[in-house]
């Protein structure tokens, strides 16, 4: 038994069905958790944990990871073939199911392998130059990264232009300040080097502005750049906190990449896998050339496990074979 401390305080909670109220009548909830418990994502990964040790311990792969339903399967084409079928065979025995539609396989520099009759199924998602990971974009190629971030940039400027609807001013800038505003954008900041960000982060702050003018003068006048400037100002600095992409995006990769360096070489140090540093230190240029006057000496770049030994042949094309998998849970906790 995995987590037997928290065993009691589950079968407090789900031992019996919940019952759940619709207008005078109600239903009963016997199936899943509640909606929004954080009780949720331990019990979903309590039952994924047995398929994620089976899978390590019968496949040689360079790297296998696991966030919820999503996972990360990288290595040779006849290993990430086998862990397929792993799932395909165990998942429906813990109420887990493979969901085709949503796997992808992604190998930019593929010998064919990956076609082959038999080896994969024939449903699979190939895309040939990125696939999208938990938002992020997997990808070497700068029209597909800065596509992904124009799209959720859109996505984001037209969830701002229905912000007049609720005609409350205050509530429409909380939202717009803690989860309609930069907020939609900073994922993609941080993960997408900030060369291929530049069109959605200007895009962006143009639908930002246009919200920003409507909520203070009503669409009206006196509404210039000084007065953006002082919008997208921190709150303590006597601005809306309403902050700008454009600027965000200068600083958000960087720091993103520096605060988990120790996470990624942990992650990376026995794979073979080399970090992105060519575009770290390119976006570190870019900020140094934007602050001057900043130190930086302290973004170092170096790293923080032993060199890695030597590419094997052929591993070159072996690290950069990616399987996305998505599971669909039908387990009951009665």
């Amino acid at each position: 038994m995995r987590c037997p401390s928290i065993s009691l305080w589950v079968e407090f909670l789900y031992g019996q069905p919940a019952r759940l109220y619709l207008g005078d009548g109600h239903i009963w909830s016997t199936t899943g958790v509640q909606q929004g418990d954080p009780l949720g994502p331990l019990l979903f990964a309590l039952v994924l944990h047995p398929l994620v040790h089976q899978i390590r311990d019968k496949c040689k792969l360079l790297l296998h990871a696991w966030y919820l339903d999503d996972g990360t399967i990288i290595g040779g084409s006849e290993e990430v073939a086998r862990v397929l079928d792993i799932i395909k065979v165990t998942g429906p025995t813990l109420g887990l199911e493979l969901n085709i539609k949503k796997t992808e396989l992604f190998w930019p520099s593929c010998d064919g392998s990956k076609f082959r009759d038999g080896l994969f199924p024939k449903d699979i998602g190939r895309p040939s130059v990125g696939v999208k990971l938990l938002g992020g974009a997997v990808s070497r190629d700068a029209s597909f990264i800065s596509g992904l971030a124009k799209k959720r940039a859109a996505k984001a400027v037209d969830l701002m232009r229905l912000l007049p609807k609720l005609g409350d001013p205050q509530s429409e800038l909380l939202l717009l300040r803690s989860c309609m505003g930069i907020a939609k954008l900073f994922f993609g900041l941080r993960t997408c080097q900030p060369v291929h960000m530049e069109d959605a982060a200007l895009f962006f702050d143009k639908g930002l502005r246009e919200a920003i003018e409507e909520l203070v003068v009503c669409g009206g006048p006196f509404f210039g750049d000084l007065q953006w400037r002082l919008a997208s100002l921190p709150i303590r600095f006597g601005g809306l906190g309403l902050y700008s992409a454009v600027e965000a995006s200068s600083y958000a990769f960087v720091a993103s990449r520096a605060q988990s360096w120790v996470l990624q070489d942990h992650i990376l140090r026995d794979s073979g896998i080399c970090g992105m540093d060519s575009d770290y230190v390119c976006a570190l240029a870019c900020l140094r050339d934007t602050i001057p006057s900043f130190d930086f000496s302290g973004f170092t770049n170096k790293d923080t496990a032993p060199p890695p030994p030597p590419l094997k042949p052929n591993m070159h094309w072996r690290v950069l074979f990616l399987v996305k998998l998505s599971t669909k849970s039908k387990y009951s906790l009665t």
